[in-house]
Parts: C-alpha cells; sequence; structure tokens
C-alpha cells in the first residue's frame, strides 16, 4: 500500500502511519494452507508467520513449547528441597506480591501443595504498612507458624537483608521471580528466575505464575520419578493454567511462546468455571461471554488488584484458593466494591498529575519521561494513574506519593509504566546502584521504586538519559503500524472468529489495526453517560461498518471525525472487535486515528 498510508504524511493525531505488505505469496500460502481470510493472512504473514508455522501459532499447545524445568538455573535446588517437604510433612509459607501475579503465583502453590499433603501459610503483605517484597518481621511470623521454608514469589530477587536474617534464623528460603536480577542475589536456598544473568534469558518473558508452573512441573516430574504416586492420586497440574493466564494478561509480560499457550490453555480451564472464586468474580464483572484475554486484563484482573490496592492484601488470594462457594461469592463482592472505590481514587490522582505536569511544562517541550508527585497520593493507584500518563503523554512516566518521616525527609513511593523501546526496569535497577535510590526494581514495561525526594533531580536527569538512548532522541517517535488493509465487507464475524484463533493478543504481539481506504462516514454520534465517545456508520458505497471512538470528545481525532462526517473519502484505521448490544453481535471498528 504506497503513498497516503505511510511515509510523513501525519493523521489526525500527529501519527505516522506504517504499513510494510508482506510478499503476496506469503498470504497466498496461508489462505491456501488454513482457508483464513486474506486480510488476516496479509497481518499474520507481515508478523513473520508463514503456512509452514501456521497450524502452531493457531493451536500452540504447553506440551510442544514448555522447557524441560531444569533449563533454569538453581531449578533442581529448588525442587529436590519441595520434594523433602513433601515426603516429611513440613509447613511452607508462601510470601507473593500484592498484585494479580503475586497472587496467583501464590494460588498456584497453594493449588498443587495442599493436596500434596502440605500445610501451606499464605502472606501477602500490605502495601501500606508493609511496602513492596519480603520484610523480616513478616517472614519471622511465618517461622514463628512453624514453616521450616519459605517461598517467595513474584518478589525477592532484591531482598537480600531480609532473606539473609532469614536464612541465618534456620529457615531455608526459594526465590521464584520474574524481575530484573542484579548481578548480587540474596543468599538464598534456590533463585529461579529466567531474568537471572546466568540464565540465556530465553523464558525472561514469562510472568511469575508461569515460573511457578514450571517450579510444580518440576515438583510433580521428581515426586513421580520416585514412585511417590503409586499409591496416591497426583494433583492435576494443569487446572492450574487459568491461574496462570490471568497473571500473565495482567502483568502485561510478552504474549509470546509460552505464554500464548499458557493463555490460550487457561481460557479453556477458565471457561469450566470449576474455580469458585474465579466464577464467582466473572459474575459480580458480569462477564456474559467466554472468557478472554480482554476479560482477564479489563475486568477480572483490576478487581483482584483492587484488594491490594486499596482494601485487604490477601483478598486476591483468598478468593482464588477459596473451595467454598459462599465465600468465594462474598469475597468477590468484596472485591467489585473495592474496585469501584479505586475508580474514583484513580481518577482523581490521574487529573492531579496531568494538571501537574500541564502546568511544569506548559507548551514547551515535554521530556522523554515525564513524573509527577503528590502528598500522601494513594500508592494502590499510582502505577494505575502512571498507566494513564504514559498514555495521555504517549512517553515513559512515574507517579509518586510523598510522605514525610518523623525526621522531616520526604520520602517518596513511585510505580512508573515505559513506552517500547525504553528498557524502564533496567534504568530503574541501574539508578539504584548508582545511589539514586533507596530501592527499586521492576521489568522492561513497569517498575517501582522509593526515592529520597532530595535525590529527584539528579533521578530524573539520570533516566532522561538512559530514556533518549534507548529513544534515539527526546521522544518515542509516535507510529502506527498497520497490519493490512479491509473493507468493510471483509470485516465480519466469520474474520473475527479466525482472528481469535490467532490470538491471544498482547504486548509483542498487539491486536491487529486495519486500514479501511477510501471510505466515508455516515453521521457522527455523541454517546456514553459523559457524551465523550462517538458512534458512526463507515461505508465504501458496497458494505456498511459500525465504528465506534473512545473518549475523543474534545480531541485532535474527535474534531476530524465531525469534519469528516461530510461525505468526502477518508483513510481510517482501527481494531476490529464485536459489539454485544440486546442480543445482537456485530462486527465494529474501534477508531484510532484518521487522515482526511
Amino acid at each position: 500500500m504506497p503513498g497516503p498510508a505511510s511515509g510523513q504524511d501525519l493523521s489526525a493525531t500527529g501519527a505516522d502511519w506504517q504499513y510494510n505488505p508482506p510478499a503476496p505469496h506469503l498470504a497466498e500460502g496461508l489462505v491456501e494452507a488454513t482457508g483464513m481470510p486474506l486480510a488476516l493472512a496479509i497481518a499474520l504473514a507481515g508478523r513473520g508467520i508463514t503456512k509452514d508455522n501456521a497450524a502452531s501459532w493457531l493451536a500452540p499447545k504447553i506440551r510442544d513449547l514448555m522447557p524441560d524445568p531444569s533449563i533454569l538455573t538453581d531449578m533442581d535446588k529448588a525442587v529436590d528441597r519441595l520434594m523433602v517437604a513433601v515426603q516429611s510433612g513440613e509447613m511452607i509459607g508462601i510470601f507473593g506480591d500484592y498484585d494479580v501475579d503475586g497472587a496467583s503465583s501464590a494460588a498456584v502453590l497453594h493449588d498443587i501443595l495442599t493436596p500434596l499433603g502440605c500445610e501451606v501459610s499464605i502472606h501477602i503483605p500490605d502495601r501500606f504498612s508493609e511496602g513492596y517484597g519480603p520484610n523480616l518481621p513478616a517472614l519471622e511470623k511465618l517461622k514463628a507458624q512453624g514453616c521450616s521454608l519459605i517461598v517467595t514469589v513474584d518478589c525477592g530477587i532484591t531482598a537480600h537483608g531480609p532473606i539473609a536474617a532469614t536464612v541465618e534464623a534456620g529457615v531455608d528460603v526459594i526465590i521464584i521471580d520474574h524481575h530484573i536480577a542484579g548481578p548480587d542475589l540474596p543468599q538464598a536456598l534456590a533463585v529461579v528466575n529466567p531474568n537471572r544473568l546466568e540464565d540465556d534469558g530465553r523464558y525472561g518473558y514469562l510472568a511469575a505464575a508461569g515460573v511457578c508452573f514450571l517450579v510444580m512441573a518440576g515438583l510433580l516430574r521428581g515426586l513421580r520419578q520416585q514412585g511417590y504416586f503409586k499409591d496416591k492420586p497426583e494433583p492435576k497440574l494443569m487446572a492450574s493454567l487459568d491461574l496462570v493466564a490471568l497473571a500473565t494478561v495482567a502483568d502485561v509480560v510478552p504474549m509470546a511462546g509460552l505464554n500464548r499457550a499458557y493463555v490460550r490453555s487457561g481460557l479453556q480451564v477458565m471457561a469450566g468455571r470449576e474455580r469458585f472464586g474465579l466464577a464467582a468474580l466473572a459474575d459480580v464483572a458480569r462477564m456474559t461471554n467466554a472468557p478472554d484475554a480482554y476479560a482477564l486484563g479489563f475486568l477480572l484482573g483490576p478487581r483482584i488488584n483492587a484488594g491490594g490496592r486499596i482494601g485487604h492484601s490477601s483478598l486476591g488470594v483468598n478468593l482464588m484458593t477459596s473451595r467454598d462457594q459462599s465465600e468465594a461469592e462474598r469475597l468477590a463482592a468484596e472485591l467489585d466494591a473495592l474496585n469501584t472505590q479505586r475508580k474514583t481514587i484513580e481518577q482523581d490522582v490521574t487529573a492531579a498529575a496531568i494538571a501537574q505536569i500541564e502546568q511544569r511544562y506548559g507548551d514547551g517541550e515535554l521530556p522523554p519521561v515525564i513524573m509527577a508527585a503528590g502528598e500522601d497520593w494513594n500508592q494502590g493507584v499510582i502505577g494505575i494513574s502512571a498507566g494513564r500518563l504514559k498514555e495521555y503523554f504517549d512517553r515513559p512516566a512515574a507517579v509518586i506519593s510523598i510522605s514525610t518521616t518523623a525526621d522531616g525527609q520526604k520520602i517518596g513511593k513511585a510505580s512508573a509504566r515505559s513506552v517500547a523501546p525504553f528498557q524502564l526496569g533496567a534504568a530503574v535497577i541501574a539508578a539504584n546502584q548508582h545511589g539514586l535510590l533507596e530501592a527499586g526494581g521492576g521489568h522492561d514495561m513497569a517498575a517501582g521504586f522509593t526515592i529520597n525526594m532530595d535525590k529527584i533531580e539528579p533521578f530524573q536527569d539520570f533516566m532522561i538519559s538512559r530514556a533518549r538512548a534507548d529513544f534515539g532522541g527526546d521522544a518515542p517517535a509516535r507510529q502506527i503500524t498497520i497490519d493490512a488493509p479491509l473493507s468493510p465487507q471483509a470485516a465480519d464475524l466469520g474474520l473475527l472468529d479466525w482472528m481469535d484463533q490467532a490470538g491471544p493478543y498482547g504486548t509483542g504481539f498487539e491486536n491487529l489495526t486495519f486500514l479501511l481506504n477510501g471510505v466515508t462516514l455516515g453521521p457522527v454520534r455523541k454517546i456514553g453517560k459523559e457524551q465523550n465517545h462517538m458512534a458512526l456508520a463507515i461505508s465504501d458505497g458496497i458494505a456498511r461498518l459500525d465504528g465506534i471512538a473512545f473518549n475523543v470528545a474534545g480531541t485532535a481525532l474527535g474534531d476530524a471525525l465531525l469534519s469528516a462526517s461530510d461525505g468526502r473519502p477518508i483513510q481510517i484505521i482501527g481494531r476490529l472487535n464485536r459489539n454485544r448490544f440486546r442480543d445482537r453481535v456485530t462486527p465494529q471498528l474501534v477508531i484510532s486515528d484518521i487522515k482526511i
């Protein structure tokens, strides 16, 4: 597709559209091999999928993609120690992070260790009173309960002091994590983390729950080889894939390799509604359709996170491990109510943060990394607000909640979100190593840190320098990649069914963006409670397709849509999805941008 869809001809949003069509024979080969619609074949061929690997892509199987667990450093040490704990009936403590991945990881271990006869005690720290990661009082409490082995999940890779003190007190510690590891590791018995320097990084894209699944697979294999299950049933590991899928989507890790199989299989497990907690949560979230990646990321995940953000941090893991339907329904209702409260708090913090950035920089050029800070902003929502700032200003953003210590120091607790290709986690770890932070860590797209506000200026300078190096300039280039051309007639439910087979979509395999060329727009209607969305019809003179643009009233895109409703031909791009309204299901384009 030459000319108007690419190059320097900027769009309503100021983006540069890029479309590099694959060789025609590659898309034709996919159509011939699978029968998929041409538009999807063009999109997949452009992403490197051919007729030779189409079958495995469309039906990813865990047995084909899952490695031998022993490939990860310290895996065998961890498995051997867990086997001893199972065979001797030890009490095992689990220390998890307070987000979806941490709660899901703890629940995966609970799913397997409990039917093996182990008594399991789970501790999820309070975000406000304990902060992130293992802390010594909580680890000592687990020891006092009788835990001779403690497993940290989705945290622990930077907890040198608490881990060392716990080991010195006579408790074995296993760390299962996925956050970027530095050269010095805590003094644990085993550190299983695909992002530690000794590993080759092939599985560094896994969420912590995905790593926990591998550890439990290694444990069951080891027990099986020793004949442990000759006279007793083996726990059903695959039944925990609903938890792994939830964590994989909610933690926004790359949708690649094994993660695709985890999510596809996990969605099938979840559809069976055998886990009382997730079934009850789906009901309160008004999930009337089969679960998909959207439901995990935008309906279930935020509600589980709400417990750790503004309520009780253990609510999420209690929900996922509940074996009582009434209890599960009560917990789901509580999380749903907390999520409603969370939305209000987050909107206030986000509005204040945006106003602060706009006032600070005015009409001037924004730096490549932006930071907003406020006294006593709710620490439970600053991660969401950082994501909102990232989207609003289209650059990496950090939101900092400042508190004052007894001796008058201003200490900031922060969450940050990134824009590719800026490697946020690595930059935060480097800043910590340079003495600019009290603590910090994360992965490419998300990170957290604690900072003495006296150092905020040199820290921001450090992050700006790192971002410029990664961006190759002062800001990420605003580009939208088009996957394939599409006509309104070809945008049907059959195409959407095939798109489902090609998913799941997420980081590293984003939802497909289609271009409709030379179409016209029907009258634009403002919809929504605050009249900030726009609905319209898209036509090429042969067929008609519904279109919708969210939160565009008063924006450049919204103004352009209103202007283009006079019937002139335009180019329009967006994502295709299903509009479910009053028992009718129709395709619609979620509009990203237009060129008039």
